[in-house]
């Protein structure tokens, strides 16, 4: 055996290994690029905190996390403000552009027709209410508008009034019937107090079981009026699921009037709400359509003939629209979406499966250091 050669051809393969782990080292590390041609990106316009266009400068949180995407890969791009969030899932879906930078949700609608990227935040639908000038009043109206305080109160009033009427003390012997009229309201007050009893109550055993039975109804029947005002007058404040929102409570909405931006979730959402509870689409009980932002922001602040009392929005958006109004004290959230929905960039149809993997790879390592998190409140603040 000619154990020169042998050595040889050992050593070579050992140079030709190394050779090839070491340039795999290297290209690791090296700084991505990518070098498939400028990508077309869309971004939502005036919709802040998320992404707007002033002038030629855009700007957001999905603006600022994808400018970090580009510099890491070194992606040359154009961008383009895109009016409608359901204009840019079209323009997606058609292929016009590789990539829309925004706080889409991720709803299984849109899935059918586009692809999302990672989500890098997370929103979700509420409903804000103007607060009310009179609380003390609005309370006391809601109250005594309750069915269980209403029907409660109309039945303790009249089986106290019929153990009052019936009582011996009411059927004394009086010669006026003024004095009449005092003993029965005695009886009366004292039977709805519960109190002083003892003083009206008859000899006679029937007036004694009487008595007695009233006084057990009164418990529970003021047992029920009380904790229903309190758990009236403690959740006033208190904002409720969006799960929780009946027919009943929309309708009201509705006919006091509710404003949403079009074309957008937000409007699919209630939309569907009306549809689940068989609420036609008329005039009483239309929503009022904003065409933008800044159409729901006049809305609201009473410059348009239409004049809604609520109106539905994104968690991620409703405090910048409401201080961008100069109204964050004149209005407070009524309902709020108990989970929260993933929000993500959309590619385009066309978009290569490279550079999709590599913009997925990137905002996964932002989501991973907290990147992401940190640009959101940086906007929210």
């Amino acid at each position: 055996m000619n154990y020169k050669a042998l050595g040889l051809k050992l050593g070579l393969v050992i140079m030709t290994v190394s050779a090839t782990i070491t340039g795999a080292t290297v290209v690791t590390t090296e700084p991505p690029s990518w070098t498939e041609g400028v990508i077309k990106v869309g971004t939502i316009d005036d919709y802040l905190p998320c992404s707007d266009q002033i002038n030629q400068h855009f700007e957001g949180l999905s603006i600022d996390i994808w400018r970090r995407i580009s510099e890491r890969l070194n992606i040359s791009y154009t961008i383009k403000a895109i009016s409608s969030f359901d204009q840019a899932v079209t323009l997606a879906a058609n292929g016009e552009f590789d990539l829309i930078a925004s706080c889409h949700e991720i709803t299984p609608e849109r899935l059918q027709s586009v692809e999302y990227a990672i989500p890098y935040n997370t929103g979700g639908i509420i409903v804000a209410s103007t607060q009310t000038q009179k609380p003390a009043i609005t309370l006391v109206s809601k109250i005594i508008q309750n069915e269980i305080v209403v029907k409660c109160s109309i039945l303790l009033i009249i089986i106290t009034g019929l153990t009052a009427w019936s009582s011996s003390y009411f059927k004394q012997p009086e010669t006026t019937s003024r004095g009449k009229a005092r003993r029965l309201t005695k009886v009366w007050t004292f039977l709805i107090l519960n109190d002083g009893i003892d003083t009206i109550v008859g000899s006679k055993i029937r007036d004694h079981i009487t008595v007695l039975i009233t006084s057990l109804v009164h418990m529970l029947l003021m047992s029920a009026i009380i904790g229903t005002t309190a758990t009236i007058v403690f959740e006033e404040n208190i904002t409720k699921k969006t799960s929780q929102l009946t027919n009943k409570e929309l309708y009201k909405l509705l006919e006091q009037g509710v404003a949403v931006i079009k074309e957008t979730s937000n409007a699919h959402w209630l939309e569907k709400q009306m549809n689940k509870a068989g609420i036609d689409n008329s005039i009483e009980t239309s929503p009022i359509y904003a065409s933008n932002k800044q159409d729901l922001v006049d809305l609201i602040q009473g410059k348009r003939d239409q004049k809604p009392k609520h109106f539905v929005a994104n968690i991620t958006s409703y405090k910048t629209l409401l201080k961008q109004a100069k109204l964050e004290k004149n209005f407070e959230l009524s309902y709020q979406m108990p989970s929260k929905t993933p929000q993500a960039f959309l590619f385009g149809s066309k978009a290569s499966k490279n550079l999709k993997k590599a913009i997925n790879i990137e905002i996964a390592k932002m989501n991973r250091s907290g990147l992401t998190e940190q640009i959101e409140q940086d906007w929210l603040d």
